[in-house]
C-alpha cells in the first residue's frame, strides 16, 4: 500500500509574510544593537538594556520566521507570544493604547494566512 503525501504550499501570503517578516527583524536587530542612541530618543521611558532585549526579540522572530517557514507549529505559538510582549512593552515605554494595538496586527496577518494550513505545520 502507497501512502498519499499532501504536498504542502506556503501560498503568495504566507510567503511574502515570512519574507516581510525576516527583513523587517534583521533590520530591526541591526537598529537596536547598533543605534540605541536613536531608540532611547524617540522613547526616553525605554533603559538600554530594555532597547537590547528587544533587539533580541527581534533577532528570535527572524529564528521563528525561519521556524514557521520550515513548518514549525512551535514557532507559530512562540510569534503570538512575541506579539503579546510586544503589546506590553509599547504600553510600558508609552506608545499608547491605539499605537500598542497596532502592534497586533502581525500576530493577525498570521493567523488569518496560517489558520488554512495548520494541518501542515507539526
Amino acid at each position: 500500500m502507497v501512502a498519499v503525501i499532501e504536498e504542502r504550499k506556503r501560498g503568495f501570503w504566507l510567503t511574502a509574510f515570512l519574507v516581510l517578516m525576516v527583513i523587517a527583524n534583521a533590520l530591526s536587530v541591526f537598529n537596536y544593537f547598533l543605534n540605541p542612541d536613536m531608540v532611547i530618543t524617540a522613547f526616553p521611558n525605554i533603559s538600554l538594556g530594555l532597547v537590547y532585549l528587544l533587539g533580541g526579540v527581534c533577532l528570535l522572530n527572524v529564528f521563528l520566521a525561519i521556524g514557521i517557514w520550515m513548518w514549525k507549529k512551535r514557532a507559530i505559538y512562540g510569534f503570538y507570544i512575541v506579539v503579546i510582549f510586544g503589546l506590553l512593552i509599547n504600553l510600558y515605554i508609552g506608545v499608547g493604547l491605539i499605537g500598542s494595538l497596532s502592534g497586533l496586527i502581525g500576530g493577525i496577518i498570521l493567523f488569518l494566512v496560517t489558520k488554512k494550513k495548520m494541518q501542515y505545520f507539526v
